[in-house]
């Protein structure tokens, strides 16, 4: 599996993550006067609803900063791959190897010096997927940091956009199968977002 699959559960997170955040940008500059005991309820019509469309995975995979992250974790995790595999097909030869010498007529090694050979062979291996295992670990929670990063970033250029155009809804783009386009903020956003985080380094 890729690192591309991966990202689905941030688009999730950027969704959650913004769908209030015109609200949280206001409320950071706006100061509320206290509200008198027993106030009556604001009706919802005194709300103006401006809707903004947002596809998140087009912005976290179609900005700069998604592509750079996607194609460096990607890569990182082939050559991560390639090397354990590498280690892996010598560990086999060697025990082919070993094989061999004990089929051989005569044997060309003793059966306690297979056995321990063997079980040495089968300590690397278990070690070299062990090995494997901390370095995958160690790259998702690198690539989890810089998708933090890109999350955080995207949501503040959200935020300026929607306070920009006094924006008090945003809808995710597969909550909304028909829109006009002039509804949709994806391309404003991947635009600012470039700006904002041209890259993502690993």
């Amino acid at each position: 599996m890729t690192y591309n699959a991966r990202f689905r559960p941030l688009f999730a997170a950027l969704t959650l993550a913004l769908l209030a955040a015109p609200y949280a940008a206001d409320a950071q500059t706006t100061t509320q006067p206290a509200a008198p005991a027993q106030a009556a309820p604001v009706p919802a019509q005194s709300i103006p609803v401006v809707i903004g469309i947002l596809d998140t995975e087009a912005v976290v995979l179609g900005s700069n900063a998604g592509k750079s992250l996607s194609q460096q974790a990607n890569a990182q995790l082939k050559a991560l791959q390639d090397a354990t595999q590498k280690q892996e097909d010598a560990l086999i030869a060697k025990l082919k190897a070993l094989d061999t010498q004990r089929r051989a007529n005569p044997p060309q090694i003793s059966d306690a010096d297979y056995a321990q050979q063997r079980q040495a062979l089968v300590a690397a291996d278990d070690k070299l997927r062990s090995d494997f295992d901390k370095n995958k670990e160690a790259l998702d929670q690198r690539v989890e940091k810089a998708r933090q990063s890109l999350l955080q970033a995207a949501t503040k250029v959200i935020q300026d956009i929607a306070k920009a155009r006094g924006l008090t809804l945003i809808l995710a783009r597969t909550s909304a199968p028909l829109f006009p386009e002039t509804w949709n903020i994806t391309p404003d956003v991947v635009a600012r977002l470039n700006k904002a985080l041209p890259s993502i380094k690993l």
